[in-house]
Order: C-alpha cells, then sequence, then structure tokens
C-alpha cells in the first residue's frame, strides 16, 4: 500500500470483520508497518478489555424501570407490525384526503426537468448588448514559437528568447497567461517562461 489505511480499516482488520481480500491487504502492510501494527494491537487490547466487562453489571441498574421500558418497546413493535399487515386498501382510505396516487410524483420529476432545462437554455443564451467575446483590439495572442515565447496585444508584442530551439511543454490559461518550458539541448537545464497578460 502506498498509504496507510483508514483506521476504521485497522478496527476491522483488528475484529477479524472484513473480508478475506481487505484481510490479506491490510495484513500484508501491518507486518511490514510498525505504527499500523501497533495501531491493531491497540485495537484488539480494548476489544479484549471491553470483553472482559461484558458480564459485570452496574450496581446501580434498576431492573424494573428496565423490564418496563422493554415491554413499552415490544408493544410499539407489535402495533407498528399489525399496521403493516393491513390490507391495502385500508391504507388507500386513509390517504382518501386527496391522494392522487403516483401522478403527483410524476408530474413533479416533470416540472423539475423542465425548470433545469429552461434554465440552462436561459444560462447559455447570449444576453442582450453584451458582446459574446471582446474586441480583435482587446485580445491577447501567446503564441509559443521555436525560438521562444511571444505575447502580443493591440500593435505591442514581446518576445522571450528560449536558449533552446523547440519548446518542451506549452500551457495557456483561461485568463490569458501561459508558460513554455524548454530545455537547453547541451546542458540539459530547463528554462520556464510564465507570462500574464492584464
Amino acid at each position: 500500500m502506498k498509504t496507510h489505511p483508514r483506521l476504521g480499516q485497522l478496527a476491522l482488520l483488528a475484529g477479524g470483520e472484513c473480508g478475506l481480500a481487505e484481510r490479506l491487504r491490510l495484513g500484508w502492510h501491518v507486518r511490514s508497518c510498525a505504527a499500523c501494527a501497533r495501531q491493531v494491537e491497540g485495537f484488539r487490547s480494548d476489544r479484549a478489555a471491553l470483553r472482559a466487562g461484558v458480564d459485570v453489571l452496574p450496581e446501580d441498574l434498576d431492573w424494573p424501570a428496565l423490564e418496563a421500558e422493554m415491554r413499552a418497546n415490544i408493544r410499539l413493535g407489535l402495533a407498528a407490525g399489525a399496521l403493516v399487515d393491513q390490507p391495502k386498501t385500508a391504507l388507500r382510505e386513509v390517504r382518501a384526503d386527496g391522494y392522487a396516487g403516483t401522478g403527483w410524483r410524476l408530474a413533479v420529476v416533470l416540472g423539475s426537468m423542465a425548470f433545469v432545462g429552461f434554465a440552462g437554455w436561459m444560462l447559455r443564451a447570449p444576453q442582450a448588448g453584451l458582446p459574446l467575446a471582446p474586441p480583435e483590439s482587446a485580445q491577447v495572442v501567446l503564441d509559443a514559437r521555436p525560438d521562444g515565447l511571444a505575447l502580443r496585444k493591440q500593435d505591442s508584442a514581446i518576445t522571450l528568447i528560449a536558449p533552446s530551439r523547440q519548446p518542451v511543454a506549452t500551457t495557456v490559461s483561461w485568463d490569458g497567461g501561459g508558460s513554455a518550458r524548454f530545455v537547453d539541448s547541451d546542458t540539459g537545464q530547463v528554462t520556464i517562461y510564465d507570462v500574464s497578460a492584464q
């Protein structure tokens, strides 16, 4: 593994609760990583300590209150089960207050899709009075040539001469900047030009 496993994965490994493939992968890592091995051993000792205290009940445990709460939970579960087992006609009678079946769900989905489509169309449509592109005179042109990196705006231009004849990598950013990397064929040195247009 290139990175250490998460604590949850190590806890599952310590308890023997992960699948075979995961157990093999984590076990391989734990054998070679002392920090993760200590973590797994800590989880195992914590688990053993918890199991040792399972048989010991709290001294101030109120058995009658616990019994009453358990009986109430059982009655609630039985009542909920009886409601679920009722025939579907009885459920329809309960919902006779204007419930229209699944038709309203379909209407909500179709309405949502129409809204998203309309919003997307409005966002992509050109706004009146706004130019689609900046005027030609305001555009910045970045050109990576064999002799260097050239930046032109209107009638001005600047060229950074490269130490080698061919750029290795050229990058242009969305805001009009750019960079080019040149490798000197004689020395092997890399020259990086970063240009930003304002």
